[in-house]
């Protein structure tokens, strides 16, 4: 049986047509594997810092992981972060200021000035607050203990942001010293805290985290941003203290009265567990703020360190920051 002419040459046309296209989504196939191979090759090589809890026999328990780049993801992130800064220090009353963001469910960080040293001031109670609850895991009965309040310390820094505090008088069990710490930020609390805790446990928490040994000397204990950040990173994965003492401190944190910081431009029902610390000599002050703020599966660390002259308009640029990343991760899709 013979086929006709036209037939055959639209069988023709049509085999070509499927040969070309066939080619050409391979080409683009290929093409598109080179670009991308030549994209991860262009990648710096991140390495990943990897700190492990040391002191056992058999176990090595993992603290944390942090690759060494920034995530470009969140360039919108530090894009709007050096605007903030920029605003602010052209206006004058800040003279410097360091900003680190993590978001944990991504595993994505970015940072400004990161690596600046400051005076943590009231923020080291957190790291107090670990201590305790460290100490806790080897005596469940630490926080019902209850500690008499003399009087109060009359050679305290006056402080710009002042809260409740302690009576004295009274007698306090450990957990509501530890509350008023944190929630009031109360330095007459944190004295009577620190009279009675285990000091060697406390320079464990800093050491355990891969930092240096605090020293009790306000002029030589400095911590940047992105160092102070460990401590909210370790509370939120439960991966230093156990999970219902990570679940306590962060409970406590999320009660701090502080709200003209990264909590004022934020939503009404926004989930911040936060500590605020401040401090000043001279004509120069320092105002800084590290939380951890809840947006679902977005969750994120942010820690804002300031200098300047003016704490309220600090707290102004905080608040500013704090919003710019509050929005721009909120409408980010990642």
């Amino acid at each position: 049986m013979r086929v006709p002419a036209y037939y055959l040459l639209v069988s023709i046309i049509l085999t070509s047509l499927a040969v070309f296209f066939v080619s050409k989504l391979e080409f683009n196939k290929l093409a598109s594997t080179n670009r991308s191979n030549i994209a991860a090759a262009s990648l710096p090589n991140c390495k990943t810092d990897r700190k492990r809890l040391e002191g056992y026999n058999f176990v090595k328990p993992l603290i944390y992981a942090e690759r060494e780049c920034e995530s470009d993801e969140l360039a919108p992130v530090k894009e709007n972060i050096i605007n903030s800064i920029n605003i602010a220090k052209n206006e004058g009353f800040v003279t410097s200021a360091s900003v680190y963001v993590r978001v944990f469910s991504k595993s994505l960080w970015t940072s400004v000035d990161a690596e600046e040293k400051y005076h943590p001031a009231s923020m080291n109670k957190v790291p107090v607050l670990m201590a305790y609850l460290h100490m806790v895991e080897s005596n469940n009965k630490i926080l019902d203990e209850k500690v008499a309040f003399a009087k109060a310390d009359t050679s305290l820094p006056k402080e710009f942001y002042t809260s409740r505090t302690i009576k004295p008088g009274k007698s306090y069990t450990i957990k509501d010293l530890l509350y008023n710490m944190i929630a009031y930020s109360d330095n007459n609390a944190t004295l009577l805290l620190l009279q009675h805790m285990n000091v060697d446990v406390y320079n464990k928490v800093f050491t355990d985290l891969g930092l240096e040994k605090p020293s009790f000397d306000y002029n030589t204990f400095l911590l940047s941003a992105k160092e102070y950040s460990l401590f909210m990173r370790v509370l939120y994965n439960a991966s230093y203290l156990s999970i219902p003492a990570s679940e306590f401190a962060l409970e406590m944190l999320s009660n701090s009265d502080f709200k003209e910081g990264l909590m004022k431009q934020l939503p009404a029902n926004t989930k911040v567990a936060h500590k605020f610390g401040e401090s000043g000599y001279g004509s120069t002050y320092e105002l800084h703020e590290s939380g951890i703020v809840y947006i679902g599966d977005n969750s994120y660390i942010i820690t804002i360190m300031t200098k300047g002259t003016d704490l309220k308009k600090q707290a102004t640029a905080i608040s500013d920051i704090s919003a710019k990343v509050y929005n721009t991760l909120t409408a980010a899709t990642f």
